[in-house]
């Protein structure tokens, strides 16, 4: 049995981020649904709550056992947080009164989803729509779910167990890593070539890493992989063991941006 709640939402249309074309109003709700993919034998229920918060110097999410996240920058000061909370029980009853027990927040800064242990019979999940300052610092972590970030400059901490990472037009010290899962980290719409950073960190176990850059972005690029392959278009001179590992510099070159994997393929590409 399914059962899908959403409430009504009477937020219209507001600020748009630093990066119009790319990052989404907060007033463009995605769907909240029931996880289908959960036990077909239980009620599966889901509720989308929202919250504003005040802006902190840094802005952890966590999503908890189960959820995405999804970050947007803008131009607004405040922080606002939409959170679809799925949870799965015996019946609808239960369904519906775990998820009330699930908390999206725990106060600036410390977005985190927390709530009763899971059961066998009984689990939950929290992903995460969340809008902050286009130069926001932020903490990420995820167990079982993707990350995306759009439009944010600032220091970006990334970590997924299980799912993947996408950045695009972000700026600043980046350092992504996960386990399972592929990094794509496009900067092609950062508006740079001003962009500082002392480095870029993107890491991963078993999946691929792709960068996308501006043809005349310039820094120290370190790739490599042990099952794969690493591979640029760039006309660079190469050092290294091509197709397993490569240095090379980009443009006057700058702080070092390194890519790696140990199953996967390694792609340093250049955007328009």
């Amino acid at each position: 049995m399914t059962r899908i709640v959403v409430p009504a939402l009477a937020i219209g249309l507001c600020a748009i981020s630093a990066h119009p074309a790319l990052a989404r109003s907060h007033g463009d709700n995605e769907s909240c649904s029931a996880n289908r993919n959960w036990d077909h034998d239980r009620a599966n229920y889901a509720e989308s709550r929202e919250q504003h918060l005040a802006a902190a110097s840094l802005n952890s999410i966590n999503s908890g056992p189960n959820g995405s996240i999804r970050v947007y920058g803008w131009d607004k000061a405040d922080v606002f947080v939409r959170a679809c909370i799925q949870t799965s029980a015996p019946t609808d009853a239960e369904a519906q009164q775990l998820a009330s027990q699930v908390r999206i927040a725990n106060g600036p800064g410390d977005i985190e989803a927390s709530g009763p242990e899971q059961q066998d019979d009984s689990y939950w999940g929290v992903s995460y729509e969340v809008w902050v300052p286009a130069a926001s610092n932020l903490k990420l972590e995820a167990s079982n779910g993707s990350i995306r970030v759009e439009g944010v400059r600032g220091q970006l901490r990334a970590q997924s167990l299980n799912g993947s990472v996408h950045l695009n037009a972000v700026g600043g010290d980046v350092d992504v890593s996960a386990t399972n899962g592929s990094l794509d980290l496009d900067l092609t719409h950062s508006g740079t070539p001003g962009w500082t950073s002392s480095g870029i960190k993107l890491s991963t176990v078993n999946g691929s890493v792709r960068l996308t850059v501006p043809r005349d972005f310039s820094a120290r690029v370190e790739a490599s992989t042990v099952n794969g392959s690493v591979h640029t278009d760039f006309p660079v001179t190469i050092t290294g063991d091509v197709g397993k590992q490569l240095s090379f510099t980009l443009g006057s070159g700058g702080p070092t941006v390194e890519a790696r994997t140990v199953n996967g393929s390694v792609r340093i590409s250049s955007g328009a």
